[in-house]
């Protein structure tokens, strides 16, 4: 069965040394959009990149301290997604998140009548 839904994907990008109340903020974040109803969110953690200071974190580095990029993907209805917005600023202190309207695609299975 196909299902078309427009939506909007949240996509939030920290670093892993980012910390709020000596928690983990991704994980921090991924649990409030757990607890708020949120559709779905995943947290990727990247292999290389830089921010607004420039300075690049890689997994080709020698330290043996990497503080990589993580994104966080998440989609949901705008409202719920909007809605979202300030308890995330509660827990996030610094970081880039951006909004876009997507148009969703699910297949899902048909199951068989037994």
């Amino acid at each position: 069965m196909r299902i078309e839904h427009n939506g909007t994907l949240l996509r939030i990008y920290v670093s892993e040394s980012t910390r709020r109340r000596g928690r983990n903020v991704a994980t921090s974040i991924v649990e409030a959009l757990a607890a708020a109803g949120i559709a779905g969110a995943i947290a990727f953690k990247g292999i290389e990149g830089f921010g607004r200071r420039g300075v690049l974190s890689s997994t080709r580095a020698v330290d043996a301290w990497m503080d990589l990029p993580i994104l966080i993907e998440v989609i949901d209805e705008e409202e719920k997604i909007q809605a979202f917005l300030p308890a995330l600023e509660t827990i996030l202190d610094e970081g880039l998140v951006t909004l876009e309207r997507i148009q969703t695609l699910l297949l899902r299975a048909r199951h068989a009548a037994p």
